[in-house]
């Protein structure tokens, strides 16, 4: 699940909405149109903590031996019966070793480029990768000097000691023209999970995340953050 680039090796993001706010300023996500927040549940009452409308959730789960052959056996059966990927999904690869947490922020924000500062670290990056495949947008995205050091800046800010290696995962799950995709920048390509919509893309996404907690019930150090309007005040 993380690519094997020692020379490359960003070191890993905590799940920490605050750490991941001070990055998003930095890299050039607007803070007055979206914040990371909590989400405390799968409840109806933690949803009505979250601000709407709700732009991205992001899931940060441990990887387990048998996390190979699900990917594995995902993929097969995708390449097997087909799905329908809209050409307004951005999506690139993570080629960096332990960037999956930018990875997953950048994959939100640039799925709602409305959401960008004009002529920010993120806003270069987008105009760059017009026209790129997804392994050239990693490549560039590896490349690029203001937003692996915003990374590291996140990495120092966070409480958990820096490490090299590291058994947990973020991925990205966004609602793009009535549909959910998971954009997981280690993956062959985006996972379309079906419809919804703004009202119920929250709830939606948590019943695909849910299906983690089912292979692996005896886990409990899952973590869901989520990119949204700032709740009022």
């Amino acid at each position: 699940m993380i690519p094997n680039n020692d020379d490359e090796n960003w070191q890993p993001l905590e799940s920490n909405p605050e750490v991941m706010n001070q990055q998003a300023a930095i890299i050039g996500i607007k803070p007055e149109e979206a914040q990371f927040q909590d989400l405390l549940g799968f409840e109806d009452w933690a949803f009505d903590m979250i601000g709407k409308p709700v732009y991205g959730v992001i899931f940060n789960f441990p990887i387990k031996p048998d996390t190979e052959n699900f990917v594995q056996a995902e993929f097969e059966k995708i390449q097997q019966e087909g799905q329908q990927i809209s050409p307004n999904v951005f999506y690139m690869k993570q080629v960096a070793k332990n960037a999956c947490g930018s990875i997953a922020i950048a994959h939100v924000a640039l799925n709602h480029p409305h959401l960008i500062a004009e002529d920010s670290a993120l806003d270069k990056f987008r105009k760059e990768t017009n026209g790129l495949t997804p392994e050239q947008s990693g490549q560039l995205f590896k490349q690029a000097a203001q937003l692996k050091h915003a990374h590291v800046e996140a990495v120092v800010q966070g409480d958990s000691q820096c490490v090299d290696e590291v058994d947990r995962h973020f991925i990205a799950f966004v609602l793009i023209d009535g549909s959910i995709y998971e954009l997981d920048g280690v993956k062959a390509f985006p996972i379309n999970h079906g419809a919804s919509n703004q009202e119920d893309f929250l709830k939606d996404a948590t019943t695909i995340i849910k299906k983690w907690f089912e292979r692996d019930p005896e886990e409990v150090s899952f973590s869901t953050v989520i990119l949204a309007k700032p709740p009022a005040e």
